[in-house]
């Protein structure tokens, strides 16, 4: 038995076996022979690692959209790596053939392998499907058959929009959200824009820049909103007009409009974004390296979002 207390990355130590205290054995159980103990004690000195043996498994990666001009579900496979270099992997395998649906009510949409290009110019596989349009309130299964491995399932359901709204307020502009709808969900992700027009090639083109919602000294950087349970987040009047500043002091772009949307987030998206960037799950322990997953036979999240907007003139929200 191994149970010598160490420390697992950033965690604080842990005692690996709780339940045992030589010392209260002793003391409790005097029947115990004292070679046992003194076994048990010299067990406590051996070294304990915290890779468990490796086992390939499908990752899901989906979030369901309304907004979105079609609806996207991305596979992985997990991969084994070494404790020194945890981000490396070692022969992980890339997954090329699935079969992939999502049924809702009493459609079945089926998903079609396609290329994408990738930020750094890289192709991936990813599977798509352009008739989903998620409603609100409409629960979604979704199926993944990889060869191989087991049926792997998931399901959601997509919330209530958000029905945004921007009020004046005392120094700044206060966005809000309904928190009363009929399929309410979990969280709420709040993000502002100063937005202007310019004509490039004969077309009107918008540019936009976002509002951040305060500095950080210590980090020596802007900050932006969050994902979070509050229904409603103040940008600051400041704030505001330093991204108007910019937007045409950069940009060369006068600032004509405010945007704000509301995102409303299901449980598995707020869980899985807290888990990773923060920490507000009531059910889970935070760990370095933390996993939540709704997919059955596999691991990742299948998840839905609904977002709304609102525009409004920036000249009626800020006086300058």
């Amino acid at each position: 038995m191994q149970c010598a207390k160490r420390k697992v990355q950033s965690v604080k130590p842990i005692a690996l076996c709780p339940e045992l205290n030589i010392e209260d054995t002793l003391l409790r159980r005097l029947s115990i022979p004292i070679a046992l103990a003194a076994v048990l004690l010299i067990g406590c000195e051996d070294t304990f690692s915290p890779k468990a043996p490796y086992q390939e498994r499908i990752v899901v990666f989906s979030v369901l959209d309304p907004s979105a001009p079609y609806q996207v579900v991305r596979l992985e496979s997990t991969y084994d790596a070494e404790l020194s270099s945890p981000d490396d992997p070692v022969a992980q395998r890339e997954i090329t053939e699935a079969e992939v649906e999502v049924t809702g009510d009493d459609d079945r949409f089926v998903f079609r392998d396609t290329l994408i290009t990738l930020g750094d110019g890289s192709q991936k596989k990813v599977w798509v499907n352009y008739d989903l349009e998620p409603s609100e309130g409409t629960a979604y299964t979704l199926k993944v058959n990889v060869p191989g491995f087991e049926e792997i399932t998931a399901r959601t359901t997509v919330p209530s929009r958000s029905y945004v709204r921007l009020q004046t307020m005392l120094g700044g502009v206060r966005m809000a959200a309904v928190e009363n709808t009929a399929y309410p969900p979990s969280a709420w992700y709040f993000r502002m824009w100063i937005v202007g027009t310019k004509i490039e090639g004969g077309q009107e083109v918008e540019v936009r820049r976002e509002v951040p919602v305060r500095y950080d000294e210590e980090a020596g950087q802007w900050l932006y909103t969050d994902p979070s349970r509050q229904t409603s987040v103040v940008f600051s009047s400041f704030n505001m007009e330093r991204t108007w500043s910019e937007l045409r002091s950069i940009d060369g772009v006068p600032g004509t409009e405010v945007v704000g949307t509301a995102y409303s987030l299901d449980v598995y998206v707020y869980s899985y974004y807290k888990l990773v960037r923060g920490f507000d799950d009531p059910v889970s322990v935070r760990q370095d390296r933390p996993d939540i997953s709704n997919v059955r036979n596999g691991v990742g999240i299948f998840g839905a979002i609904y977002p709304d907007s609102a525009r409004a003139r920036y000249s009626s929200l800020i006086n300058q």
